[in-house]
């Protein structure tokens, strides 16, 4: 072949491969008008929907719902004032925004049959631009497989997933936001718990990057159990929301069973009162402190709530570390000591020598034993075994943050454990320093790691 064929097939290739492209491109070009002018709703700027109105022969209330912007929440306006939910909100805009117009009806004749006249739903979008989208919703399809939608004024019928019907269809309950108290857990100051007669009341003191939560005599509260509480309270969920019909003496809001009071940095205060069981049901009726409607929550939601009690609220962790501070642990245990640290993040056994999986027993003992907690306070019936020991473990710890220029301080910690108090069932033990003896739960032993039958390092004899 000569050159100038080449060239000739070189160019015949390049055509080819640029019309190839090209069709592509139209092809793909074409597509996506397709897709846009099939949209369902068609908004300047449908990323930022500001209000959304839903009515309709199947809506009891007409329902409207507008963002406010400060906190770029959703609020219902109509008919009640109320935080609207935000996940169903966005749900049912994610719905109605992505979906597509299956088929149309050109010629539809009586709108009538199709649920259109008038509309079953009527939703109505408002964008922050003020372009403003309307949609009527009808019946579902005979064989369910499709639901019909118009624009208002339209010449066309659409058939559409029959998803966008379930989205439109939402009752005031699912709009309204269910949360029985909206607050940042970080930011609550002061609780006071009743939980049906008792009271217990508690402080968050400003010291250091971690929280201290103190009892009203003074005694040091658990902050991981309170804020474990305080989630209790943040996780509410109402079953129903009454606006009429509210008499608090009779639903026992006027002398309530317990409830919670919750002190804002800042100074709002906000809480709950807790009444009593809604007849025939297994709910109670709650009520914010401000008043407004009355919620019913089911009553195992607030049972986790009324079994708190300053003994479960209280510091009665043996080692307050964090769990990636300990950097090295040992148990002696038969007269034999084990030790284990880390590497690269990683726990191995050192003494003896492990291969890499040897550390995964004091991975999970550390776990334990950071949250490890007394069940009791043992008196001399729980020092047996404590001057002959079962185990010895010791925790070296490094600090979370060292000040600039100065060399790190690391901290041991050293746990004796005895043997189980025949009295209680209980494990006693004793952390240095401290005189008294712990009970703690027995099955804190089984964790502990036991000394290998061999050096799992150590190279294989001849066969």
């Amino acid at each position: 072949m000569n050159a100038r064929r080449v060239v000739i097939w070189l160019i015949f290739l390049a055509v080819a491969v640029a019309l190839y492209l090209l069709s592509g491109e139209v092809d793909r070009r074409s597509q996506e008008h397709e897709r846009e002018a099939n949209r369902l709703v068609q908004l300047s700027d449908p990323l930022n929907i500001q209000s959304l109105s839903i009515s309709g022969h199947e809506v009891p209330k007409a329902i409207i719902i507008e963002r406010r912007d400060k906190e770029h929440r959703w609020e219902m306006v109509k008919p009640v004032l109320y935080p609207a939910d935000g996940m169903q909100v966005g749900q049912m805009l994610s719905t109605v925004l992505d979906s597509q117009i299956t088929s149309r009806i050109s010629e539809p004749g009586d709108l009538k049959q199709f649920g259109l006249e008038p509309p079953a739903f009527k939703l109505v979008l408002t964008d922050r631009g003020g372009d403003k989208a309307e949609l009527l919703v009808g019946n579902l399809s005979p064989t369910k497989e499709f639901a019909y939608a118009a624009k208002p004024g339209g010449q066309e019928v659409w058939l559409v997933p029959p998803l966008v019907r379930g989205a439109v269809n939402r009752s005031l309950f699912e709009m309204r936001d269910k949360a029985v108290l909206d607050f940042v857990v970080s930011k609550v100051a002061k609780v006071e718990l009743n939980t049906g007669g008792q009271v217990i009341r508690l402080t968050r003191e400003k010291t250091g990057a971690e929280p201290v939560w103190r009892f009203a005599d003074g005694g040091e509260a658990d902050p991981n159990a309170v804020e474990d509480m305080l989630f209790m309270v943040h996780g509410l969920m109402a079953v129903d929301i009454l606006d009429q019909g509210i008499h608090p003496e009779e639903m026992g809001l006027s002398k309530p069973w317990g409830g919670v009071v919750l002190d804002m940095a800042g100074g709002a205060q906000k809480g709950v009162f807790i009444g009593r069981m809604v007849t025939g049901r297994d709910e109670r009726y709650v009520r914010r402190l401000d008043g407004g409607p009355v919620m019913v929550v089911k009553k195992t939601s607030l049972q986790r709530l009324g079994q708190m009690n300053r003994f479960k609220l209280s510091q009665r962790r043996l080692f307050k570390v964090q769990r990636d501070n300990v950097v090295a642990l040992s148990v002696k245990r038969g007269g034999k000591t084990m030790e284990f640290g880390k590497e690269a993040g990683k726990w191995v056994r050192t003494q003896p020598p492990g291969d890499e999986k040897s550390g995964e027993v004091a991975s999970l003992l550390v776990w334990d034993l950071v949250n490890l907690k007394w069940r009791k306070l043992l008196g001399t019936t729980g020092l047996a075994g404590l001057d002959k020991p079962n185990s010895v473990i010791k925790l070296t710890i490094k600090p979370s943050a060292t000040p600039k220029g100065e060399a790190a301080t690391v901290m041991v910690k050293e746990l004796t454990l005895g043997q189980v108090d025949k009295a209680s069932g209980l494990l006693s033990a004793r952390l240095k320093g401290d005189d008294r003896v712990f009970g703690l739960d027995a099955g804190l032993l089984k964790g502990l790691p036991t000394w290998p039958k061999s050096d799992t390092k150590a190279p294989a004899g001849p066969k």
